[in-house]
């Protein structure tokens, strides 16, 4: 399997703004989030991820066919040392899930940012939910914590295991 992690670049914005409608379809089913007059679904910090250097995005391509993206940020709620990054996005189209594509991408993520790491799913997404308490413990050997913030969602925390 050969999957590529393609940085979003200024000039492939518009792409990504469509598959990020995707994923925001996909999570209205489990948070109200209405679309506008323009029939789209609003994301305040799109523009971030192009004049920010604390976020990154990435296409993920299986054979030069884009069959997703994710969107990471060190935006973290919890304290943490040294570097920390955040899963945003994050988005496997659904005709490639299943594949193992999601966990690969994960993992090389991880690995791709050394230190702290957050991630919280949308608890009431229990496939989300299942889908990243697995592949973070797998990838920490079991070496993460849950965290529980009053009425949020769980965050997995964890460290880059890369050197």
């Amino acid at each position: 399997m050969n999957i590529q992690l393609i940085k979003v670049l200024e000039q492939d914005k518009t792409t990504l703004w469509n598959l990020l409608q995707f994923a925001l379809y996909d999570g209205s089913f489990y948070v109200d989030n209405d679309i506008t007059e323009q029939g789209v679904f609003e994301y305040k910090w799109f523009d971030t991820y192009f004049e920010d250097d604390t976020r990154f995005a990435y296409f993920i391509k299986q054979e030069n066919h884009i069959v997703g993206f994710v969107m990471i940020n060190g935006n973290l709620k919890t304290s943490h040392v040294g570097n920390a990054q955040a899963i945003a996005e994050f988005l496997i189209l659904p005709q490639y899930r299943k594949h193992h594509i999601g966990k690969t991408v994960a993992h090389q993520i991880f690995d791709m940012f050394n230190g702290d790491w957050k991630v919280q799913p949308m608890e009431n997404n229990i496939g989300a939910y299942q889908f990243w308490e697995k592949v973070i413990k797998e990838y920490s050997n079991n070496n993460c914590q849950i965290q529980t913030i009053e009425n949020e969602e769980d965050i997995f925390l964890f460290q880059s295991k890369k050197k």
